[in-house]
């Protein structure tokens, strides 16, 4: 036999990859679904991709706007979170926020701190000559007045801004969500760093009173010159008018900017009338670095150039959205993760059919690489197809999240569509991979294939073992069971140790229900098609049949939907658990008649005045102030590592479920109290005193542990006396530490609190004694549950949004496997026809057989999501989630909701297989 030569291996290489493009074109309707399978899932991750970047773009120009001509920012010592919870009420830049929790804390006013590293960020020579040990939290009016002074200076502006809410003269609050409103010092001219703001409609704000307001903002709430406006922040309370509108560098997401003269925001809306940072222009002749040196040689703060903080900021909001890129990137992968199975069952059943073609080229002398190739270079042109079309469906994804965002007037300045070699390559790359790695195994079966055994008509999967598969399906199975329940059950082991391990048996879980899945299903199937099909007679035995004939098939079919749905089933009962967990805190934990807070879901304190207002209603008998501020023991943070604590004004046993264990937990005194389990982690102990930190910097003072209580979830884990923080950070005359969270309100017995009388009474006088402060709103406990689970609802609705992603797809699956089953099937379905079968009929088979395999897929789904749902839970009981609970009415509609899905896929494959002409299929 003559050698094959290189050319001919070539032009054999040619002729596979022909026979690949017309097996394609020939096949492209079996192909459709498959294609639009890599598509919808490339699509979410080429979308995630390209409006991160877009938002990314966004930003940058925003933060480049707001450090436009600022020659340096000069910062005291930030907010090591970010808000306004350090006892004043100005937020932080961005660049305090650059710093965060790494620069010292003041211990009080003009107190000393111990020298630490440098922490700024600037260059080390710059750094050097900064005085940082002395850094304090605010900039003294001594030190603006002779920065203002220097010759190297020409403008200074703070920089500060404050939240707040503001409302029409009737009490409507103008509604800025998802964006804040904050209230900030007006420049213009000559005094302003950044350049002149142009007044689109009437004048500056010049006296108190006064205030202008960004254009869009006021387009938005109908906004005119001359109006009145009701203007609360935490600490202040003022009416002011509207005197100009301007055009404003942030006018996204409904943000309202409200300007007052820099004399006022610095008399009435700062602490003490000191601002935490400055905007500082240089003097003609004078650069930027060296205006930035000769500060930061002569004041203890930070001190940076413009266009090193407007770097910092661009990072962090990289950072920031880089998170958001991933978090949506992964429900794109779990899409296309559910597609491999539907481009697996495609590419079998393509090529069980095809088995004789397959027999016909072996005889011809193609060799197994090659035909094994044809497959493969099948599923690659179908992988590059869809996801090139899902990187063009990406770009309309955007522009759709862009029109919902602007229709809820929450949108973004138009960033455009930012096509990024990331946002191309990745799905791309992703799409053809999974769909050649989908399809490896079935053309590995091609190419193994002998010519004669090829000659045999039928499906060889469908009788081959499953024994092997199914006994490696049991042992991951069970040993996913074991750890799991390791996972859940191990107290010795840290929360987030216990988490990885419920992960990883989650994945070992649901590798072995795979693998497992159609011996399941070659027995559970039957059976659900007894039930599905009783009404439907013959009809629905032939259903019952034809789904238990090729039990891989089914299983893999029906696996897509138990994935999506096992990862549904689990979110809602952690989203069940999460609102149980809420409802028992508020309604058990809760001894207060009324609770006092700020707007739901806002993170907007109560305002300071509205203390008094509750006090002095009439039959209120005791209100605990329940606040947080940077002071903290031992510099560790009460919430998630964050370096600041909560306190409460008055006794806690007045509305809180208190178990005191050691001591006493009435906080009249300096000090603290302390659930026992933290307590027991820190060594802590009733009677002995523990240093005071502000911030993550010691105070050079300690506080008493004054008493232990059981763990309680509406105090936390250590709560100080509002004495023990005003001893380390004095409150100005008349005002509480930090921002207020809540007032615990009880009732004088008989007046309308708890059994009373009238608690609507007490209600109403309470919402009318603080309907001035605009934002804040009493509730009886039962009602704020209400609230928290409205906010749990909203985020569960989010999840649920991106996870009909996966159900989608697999949805595709069962209209896929159908459709190709009703071409495998056609001589089988003319036969029936030909004996008097009706079309009627032979679409009720079609559609029983899909309701089979969607419930079977979402049974089991849902037995899935709930063993992973029990152990997510109870690892994090530790965290605050103590409450188990089941959505039985939920798991009920999944279950109602399968079979309608199988009606829905089933809708054209049935449509089709009614319409098969009998003789012509017998002649196939």
């Amino acid at each position: 036999m003559p050698k094959r030569t290189k050319g001919a291996r070539v032009s054999g290489t040619a002729a596979v990859g022909r026979l690949s493009l017309r097996t394609i074109a020939a096949h492209k309707v079996r192909l459709l679904l498959t294609v639009l399978a890599v598509v919808l899932g490339t699509a979410f991750i080429a979308g995630s991709l390209m409006f991160t970047a877009g938002l990314s773009r966004t930003f940058d120009s925003l933060v480049d706007g707001e450090m436009k001509n600022v020659d340096a920012v000069v910062s005291a010592s930030p907010s090591p979170h970010g808000g306004t919870s350090d006892g004043g009420d100005a937020q932080p830049t961005g660049a305090e926020q650059k710093n965060s929790g790494d620069t010292p804390e003041t211990a009080g006013e003009g107190q000393a701190i111990s020298e630490v590293p440098d922490a700024t960020g600037a260059p080390a020579d710059r750094a050097a000559a900064q005085p940082q040990a002395a850094s304090s939290r605010r900039i003294s009016e001594d030190d603006l007045r002779r920065i203002q002074e220097m010759p190297q200076v020409s403008q200074v502006n703070i920089a500060d801004q404050v939240q707040a809410v503001a409302a029409r003269e009737n009490g409507e609050t103008l509604n800025s969500a998802p964006a804040p409103t904050m209230l900030q010092p007006f420049y213009n001219g000559e005094e302003s760093v950044k350049g002149e703001t142009h007044i689109v409609d009437g004048a500056a704000p010049t006296d108190t009173g006064d205030v202008a307001i960004n254009a869009t903002a006021a387009e938005a709430h109908g906004i005119k010159v001359g109006d009145r406006l009701k203007v609360v922040t935490s600490r202040a309370q003022d009416e002011v008018t509207v005197t100009g509108i301007y055009d404003s560098d942030i006018e996204t997401g409904g943000f309202i900017g409200l300007s007052v003269a820099a004399d006022t925001f610095k008399e009435k809306f700062l602490q003490s009338g000191e601002p935490r940072t400055l905007y500082v222009g240089a003097a003609p002749g004078t650069t930027a670095e060296e205006l930035v040196d000769s500060l930061a040689t002569e004041f203890p703060y930070i001190v940076q150039t413009g266009e090193e903080v407007s770097e910092e900021l661009s990072a962090e909001i990289s950072k920031a959205l880089s998170f958001v890129s991933y978090f949506l990137v992964a429900f794109g992968l779990v899409g296309l993760l559910v597609g491999t199975f539907i481009i697996a069952n495609t590419f079998s059943m393509i090529v069980a059919q095809r088995m004789r073609e397959f027999a016909l080229l072996r005889a011809l002398g193609v060799s197994r690489g090659q035909l094994t190739s044809s497959v493969v270079l099948e599923a690659a042109v179908v992988g590059v197809v869809g996801s090139a079309l899902g990187v063009l469906a990406g770009m309309g994804l955007v522009k759709a999240i862009y029109a919902v965002l602007e229709s809820t007037g929450a949108g973004l300045p138009a960033g455009g569509i930012v096509l990024t070699p990331l946002a191309v390559a990745l799905p791309m790359i992703v799409g053809v991979l999974v769909t050649i790695l989908s399809a490896w195994a079935p053309a590995r079966s091609a190419g193994a294939t002998r010519p004669v055994e090829a000659m045999r008509s039928g499906d060889a999967s469908s009788s081959s073992s499953l024994v092997g598969r199914t006994i490696a399906g049991g042992l991951a199975f069970a040993v996913g069971v074991a750890i799991a329940l390791a996972g859940a059950l191990g107290d010795g082991w840290s929360t987030k140790t216990r988490a990885i391990l419920v992960g990883v048996a989650a994945v070992l879980v649901i590798l072995g229900t795979f693998l497992a899945s159609p011996a399941v299903a070659r027995r559970a199937v039957p059976a659900i098609g007894r039930v599905v099909g009783l009404p439907f007679g013959t009809v629905g035995a032939l259903a019952r049949k034809n789904s238990a004939r090729n039990p891989r098939r089914t299983a893999t079919t029906a696996f897509a939907l138990t994935l999506g749905l096992a990862l549904v089933g689990a979110v809602g009962m952690l989203g069940a658990s999460m609102k149980a967990s809420v409802a028992e805190v508020t309604e058990t934990a809760v001894k207060a008649d009324f609770v006092a807070t700020g707007p739901s879901n806002s993170g907007f304190p109560v305002p300071n005045g509205a203390v008094g207002a509750v006090q002095e209603t009439p039959g209120v008998g005791t209100v605990g102030v329940m606040g947080s501020s940077l002071v903290n023991i031992e510099g560790i943070g009460a919430f998630a590592g964050q370096p600041f604590a909560n306190y409460y004004g008055g006794n806690p046993n007045d509305g809180i479920v208190v178990e005191t264990v050691e001591g006493t937990t009435d906080l009249a005194e300096e000090g603290f109290i302390a659930d026992t389990k933290t307590a027991a982690s820190h060594g802590w102990k009733v009677g002995e005193s523990y240093p005071a930190h502000l911030g993550k910097v010691s105070a050079g003072k300690k506080l008493p542990l004054l008493g232990t209580y059981e763990p309680n979830q509406a105090l936390g884990p250590y709560v100080l006396s509002r004495a023990g923080v005003e001893s380390v950070q004095p409150s100005a005359q008349g005002q509480w530490p930090g921002q207020i969270m809540a007032l615990m309100v009880t009732a004088v017995p008989g007046e309308g609190g708890g059994d009373h009388s009238a608690p609507g009474e007490l209600q109403e006088a309470l919402r009318e004694a603080t309907k001035d402060y605009i934002v804040v709103q009493v509730l009886t406990p039962a009602e704020a549950s209400g609230e928290a689970a409205v906010m749990v609802d909203q985020m569960l609705n989010i999840l649920y949004a991106l996870l009909a992603l996966a159900i989608i797809v697999a949805i595709l699956g069962i209209v896929n496997t159908l459709a190709l089953n009703v071409i495998e099937r056609r001589q089988e379905i003319g036969m029936l026809r030909a004996i008097g079968t009706m079309r009627g009929q032979i679409r009720r088979m079609i559609t029983l057989e899909a309701v089979q395999i969607a419930v079977y897929g979402a049974i089991v789904g849902v037995l899935i999501g709930l063993g992973l749902g029990w152990a997510f839970v109870t690892v994090l009981a530790g965290e605050g989630l103590e409450e188990l609970a089941v959505p039985w009415l939920q798991l009920v509609l999944m279950l109602l909701g399968s079979a309608l899905v199988g009606v829905v896929a089933a809708a054209w494959p049935a449509i089709k297989a009614g319409r098969t002409p009998p003789l012509e299929a017998i002649a196939d």
